[in-house]
């Protein structure tokens, strides 16, 4: 079982009747779509956008709390708070800290597909 604070997959079991695959599935699109917000809100900083910035930190923020992505949604969440309150200060860092969030997501993920495929 993966890390809880990485992934909780006991909303997914339960909404998923224990469907491993299907599980699998879905944080697969979880992580491409985490990938799409993610690119955006590094466009959004590139840029200066901070509504760019704040629009993409509440997808992410939404999507991964529906997989169980803890440490996802809690860095998404100060990343989309401090883009409404309009300041910049330790965005660029938080994009980092997200993107290290969703690496080790992804490892997480990658090993629960191979475990419930062997």
């Amino acid at each position: 079982m993966p890390d809880k604070a990485i992934l909780d997959l006991s909303r997914l079991q339960e909404a998923f009747d224990d469907d491993v695959i299907g599980i699998a599935d879905l944080l697969d699109m979880a992580l491409a779509t985490g990938r799409k917000h993610v690119a955006k809100m590094n466009e959004g900083i590139h840029d200066r956008a901070i509504e760019t910035v704040a629009r993409a930190a509440h997808g992410i923020k939404g999507s991964a709390s529906n997989v169980g992505a803890g440490n996802v949604t809690a860095v998404a969440t100060e990343i989309d708070r401090r883009a409404r309150a309009g300041t910049w200060d330790g965005i660029e860092q938080l994009a980092h800290d997200l993107e290290a969030a969703y690496a080790e997501l992804g490892t997480t993920v990658r090993a629960y597909r191979i475990e419930v495929t062997s």
